[in-house]
């Protein structure tokens, strides 16, 4: 039975089986040095008793840790701010752990910039701990890291790898489908909705996308397209035309899409029912002003908190070779819950 509300410490587990505190320590920390049936038999006492190591003392004494925070940029800057916010987040609250974390910027439309940088780290004489990263080129950066999963502790942010790789993300395809959803339910049974595709941003866009066409068809609803289209521009002048027909009644943006709807009048938007997926600054704009009527997005504060979280626990608090996946659940963002 677990001790409640008390500490156990080496010393009384070292005194209760009458061996010495280093043999304690060597189980803990799941040292080679050690008898197997000794390691069993300390083992089940620290279960027993509900042993819980002292990381602030211990910590502060280890060698430091070194781990490389892969982020990407895009026209949505307020993603990567929150990503690193996150990842600030959790490394404040863990700031007895002797870790440093080091950023490194590439551009979400350039692929092998990451590429390039993650295999030039791999193949220097850093030390390296533990890699954090949103990975582009999927099958690229899996045969990077594939010869290092031992070796170093790896967790992918928002795109999924590997089983074998620790992962912290968002089921984007289930945004696409909330959003569909949501906007069955305010549309009327004759409605258009416009769908323009912008192409695949190797994070979320394609999942948005194939999300709310399935869903879209389980509901009937009314599809026009979708529209291939390649970014900002050339979707405003298609929009421009097709809209001075005055059938379409909504506007579906897998990518680029607030900065799309800021730019059509007023007039425009505030009689369309149009619902988004993502979130940024301009998003909430839109919201607040009543200019689109929600968002389906992923916390991306949230998803960096809990990758640097799991990092920790990786590096410092021996859960083993287990791979954890986290997927957290999408928010469904108004007027109401963005004031």
């Amino acid at each position: 039975m677990k001790r409640e509300n008390t500490m156990i410490t080496q010393k009384e587990l070292a005194a209760r089986l009458g061996i010495s505190r280093t043999t304690i320590a060597r189980a803990i920390n799941n040292s080679p040095n050690i008898k197997p049936e000794t390691k069993e038999k300390i083992l089940k006492l620290v279960k027993e008793l509900g042993y819980e190591k002292n990381y602030v003392g211990s910590l502060l004494a280890s060698k430091k840790k070194i781990v490389y925070s892969f982020i990407v940029e895009s026209r949505n800057s307020y993603y990567t701010e929150q990503i690193k916010l996150g990842i600030k987040g959790a490394r404040k609250e863990y700031k007895h752990y002797n870790l440093e974390i080091i950023e490194v910027i590439t551009n979400i439309n350039k692929p092998m910039e990451q590429v390039l940088k993650l295999k030039k780290l791999l193949n220097s004489n850093k030390q390296i701990d533990g890699i954090i990263i949103i990975p582009l080129d999927k099958t690229k950066i899996l045969e990077l890291i594939n010869p290092y999963l031992e070796k170093i502790k790896f967790i992918t942010v928002s795109v999924f790898l590997s089983k074998k790789i620790s992962y912290v993300g968002t089921n984007y395809q289930k945004c696409g489908r909330l959003a569909a959803e949501l906007l069955t339910k305010t549309l009327n049974s004759n409605d258009k909705v416009l769908v323009i595709d912008n192409g695949d941003d190797n994070i979320s866009s394609k999942y948005y996308l194939n999300g709310f066409l399935n869903r879209a068809n389980d509901d009937k609803m009314n599809i026009v397209g979708p529209v291939k289209k390649n970014g900002v521009r050339e979707s405003l002048q298609y929009l421009k035309t097709i809209l001075k027909k005055g059938n379409i009644n909504s506007i579906f943006i897998n990518r680029y899409a607030q900065d799309i709807l800021l730019e059509l009048s007023d007039d425009i938007l505030k009689k369309q029912k149009n619902i988004t997926t993502g979130i940024g600054n301009r998003i909430r704009k839109l919201i607040m002003e009543r200019k689109i009527l929600a968002t389906v997005a992923d916390d991306v504060y949230s998803t960096g908190y809990k990758a640097c979280q799991l990092m920790v626990d990786m590096l410092y608090k021996e859960i083993g070779k287990s791979v954890k996946k986290i997927i957290l659940e999408p928010q469904i963002l108004l007027i109401e819950n963005l004031k």
